[in-house]
């Protein structure tokens, strides 16, 4: 890895470092973003441009999608450099912004799968009576009890999980750290009492000698996490021991993530909670860059719920989206 700073080249790199520095600021890791900046900022030396020579052209040609590009990427490059002219324009430099986009690219949606609290509890009982044999690889017997009770009963996405270390693990005031999470932002996620009491006991059995910046969930690889792939194959083999039928499109292991934030809307809209007081708490606790992923599983519950959708909609039908046009889930 090369660990040489970065020498700065164009005369607008002190603009540059200033955007970026805000960024971090607002608790944005902005690792790719970063290297575009910097693609930026070499681009601008090689040309000469001054900072009164940036216009929306400039952008568009320096954003101009690459033949190895997705168009996604390049839509994103393209929205950074909006974010960098409108940093310009706040602080007081005469710009054009690029244009925006009229319609973002998306992977197409994918259905949720919410499972029933029937169905959570033959998964885990699939889970916790997977029998050893001599063909098994890995740690599957140890992890797999909590990797999947971790998923749901924290909300967390796979990969969030996986790249969990020893020392994300606080036992002791009972929560978990999650770092560089999908939208760039680290949280700390709370467990319940019996979730800690798994880990403590995991713990003594897989981390009894480990170090703090070992993962949680180990891979066959030493120094490597359990893959993702490998996860998922477990997980269609407990599905299929649980009589829950799977087909290409799911369930998935990310279903797990989804059935959490129904089953909490349920039992917050059951127990006549306030939703506009709790819905700001779910959405840190989620992760989501802002509230329309959280607002996306209140209309999901009111929909799979229909004996709860007159409650629902009498005390908080305001704050119910509108089916939207099938994006919601690339923000969740």
């Amino acid at each position: 890895m090369n660990n040489t700073p970065y020498e700065w080249k164009s005369t607008i790199s002190p603009y540059l470092k200033g955007f970026i520095d805000e960024r971090h600021l607002g608790g944005f890791r902005f690792r790719v973003q970063e290297r575009w900046i910097k693609q930026f900022d070499r681009y601008c030396s090689e040309k000469g441009i001054r900072v009164e020579h940036l216009n929306k052209n400039l952008s568009e040609e320096f954003c101009r999608k690459n033949r190895n590009e997705s168009t996604m990427i390049y839509q994103q490059r393209l929205c950074l450099m909006r974010q960098f002219m409108a940093y310009l324009l706040k602080n007081g430099y005469d710009v054009e912004l690029p244009p925006t986009l009229g319609k973002t690219f998306s992977y197409p949606r994918h259905n949720p799968y919410i499972f029933t609290e029937r169905e959570l509890k033959e998964i885990f009982t699939q889970i916790d009576n997977w029998r050893w044999t001599s063909q098994s690889r890995g740690y599957r017997k140890q992890m797999d009890p909590l990797l999947f009770r971790m998923i749901y009963g924290c909300g967390l996405r796979i990969m969030e999980a996986l790249h969990l270390k020893v020392a994300d693990i606080n036992m002791e005031d009972g929560y978990l750290c999650i770092r560089d999470s999908k939208n760039g932002r680290n949280r700390i996620v709370p467990m319940t009492e019996s979730l800690v009491s798994r880990c403590n006991t995991y713990s003594k059995q897989m981390h009894a000698l480990s170090s703090p910046d070992n993962y949680y969930f180990p891979g066959a690889i030493p120094g490597s996490h359990s893959s993702d792939s490998s996860t998922y194959h477990r997980f269609r083999e407990y599905l299929w021991k649980a009589g829950i039928p799977h087909t290409g499109h799911g369930p998935r292991i990310h279903d797990l993530r989804h059935t959490f934030c129904v089953h909490r809307f349920k039992k917050w809209v059951l127990s006549g909670s306030e939703l506009t007081n709790l819905m700001p708490y779910l959405s840190a606790y989620l992760g989501h860059a802002d509230f329309r992923g959280t607002e996306y599983y209140l209309k999901l519950t009111a929909d799979l719920y229909p004996e709860i959708i007159a409650r629902l909609e009498y005390s908080h039908g305001y704050i119910i989206p509108e089916r939207g046009d099938g994006n919601n889930e690339e923000r969740i």
